[in-house]
């Protein structure tokens, strides 16, 4: 058995802890979660994972995501044999509202935060960041070619999306991530994209009050700081898709927008 393997095994076979004193930061891709999680371990002065599931991708070169949306890999098994690429106070990943139910179950003494975005800005904000088109019927073919993380995403898959084109695939990770929550959200506080950008810094520090942390740092120097590349910004979202394709996402993503005050 190679070295690596043997590691893990045993790494796999350690107990793990209940989660006291972590926070787990849950969101879709591009609703500022990097830039939460990375503003509240400042403000707080802790460590920060940020994204582990990426990490096990391109770093350990970890083939874990096809078994373990289809449940034949359990989270806990995953984290228990990679527990260094998990390791941090604040642990944050854009796969995590999927899992909502399985991290509560497995870090049953940790706090959880859930970050949500206007969906429609949301996949607007995806879109524009791989610089793919609003309407599937022009970027197709750019979709296709988007690989990676990213890559499944786009196409739907670990996590698989149900939806006809890459529009209705990210429609419903929206609204699947917004129903874990809804599941889930016992003792798990919410956080607006829009309300956190109205006022970052009295944000992340009413967050960091309310899990518990004092003697926090000042932010003011860093809410600006840009933490993931910044797609452009339509005129409009009816430009951006069409009228056609814009009543396609409201139709998937409808259902819940009261939910979080989007109507």
């Amino acid at each position: 058995m190679a070295l690596a393997n043997i590691r893990s095994h045993l790494l796999g076979a350690l107990p793990m802890g209940r989660g006291k004193g972590k926070v787990i930061v849950a969101g879709m891709p591009k609703s500022g979660t990097t830039a939460i999680a990375s503003l509240l371990a400042k403000a707080t002065n802790v460590d920060v994972c940020s994204d582990p599931f990426y990490q096990l991708d391109t770093q350990k070169k970890v083939a874990f995501r096809d078994q373990l949306f289809s449940g034949q890999l359990s989270l806990e098994s995953l984290w228990r044999q990679h527990r260094e690429v998990f390791r941090g106070t604040v642990v944050k990943d854009p796969n995590f509202p999927i899992l909502l139910s399985e991290l509560k179950q497995l870090l049953p003494e940790a706090q959880f935060v859930f970050i949500v975005r206007e969906p429609r800005d949301n996949i607007r904000s995806i879109l524009s960041r791989l610089k793919i088109p609003g309407n599937p019927a022009e970027g197709s073919h750019l979709a296709s070619e988007v690989q990676g993380t990213w890559g499944r995403v786009l196409n739907g898959t670990s996590p698989d999306m149900p939806g006809s084109d890459y529009l209705e695939k990210l429609a419903w990770r929206w609204r699947v991530s917004a129903e874990r929550y809804l599941q889930n959200n016992d003792g798990v506080y919410l956080i607006r994209y829009e309300d956190f950008r109205g006022d970052k810094q009295n944000q992340i520090n009413r967050l960091a009050k309310n899990l518990g942390f004092t003697n926090l740092s000042d932010i003011a120097s860093l809410v600006d700081v840009q933490f993931q590349p910044k797609g452009s910004q339509p005129a409009s979202l009816e430009d951006f898709f069409g009228k056609d394709n814009l009543e396609r996402i409201e139709a998937i993503v409808g259902p819940l927008l009261a939910d979080f005050g989007y109507e």
